[in-house]
């Protein structure tokens, strides 16, 4: 299981789709100091019930992209 600070909002299944996440769109990038800030935003559209996401246009398996979109340009608004 990957390291997270204990101090993270997420569960440690939200954190490894974050790290898989970067893994998959962020070679050669490391965004580990904007990180705290990220996983405040997914943890709190994680919160959100899902239609609330769909209304949004997202869903829980876009969060990721969503909260990276201004780095990783993967098709998710």
């Amino acid at each position: 299981m990957p390291l997270r600070p204990a101090n993270s909002r997420l569960s440690p299944r939200q954190s490894l789709q974050l790290d898989w996440f970067l893994a998959g769109t962020g070679l050669g990038c490391n965004p580990a100091l904007d990180r705290p800030a990220r996983e405040a935003e997914f943890a709190r559209l994680a919160a959100l019930p899902d239609g609330a996401l769909r209304s949004m246009g997202l869903s829980r398996n876009d969060l990721p992209a969503h909260v990276y979109r201004d780095l990783f340009h993967t098709g998710v608004s």
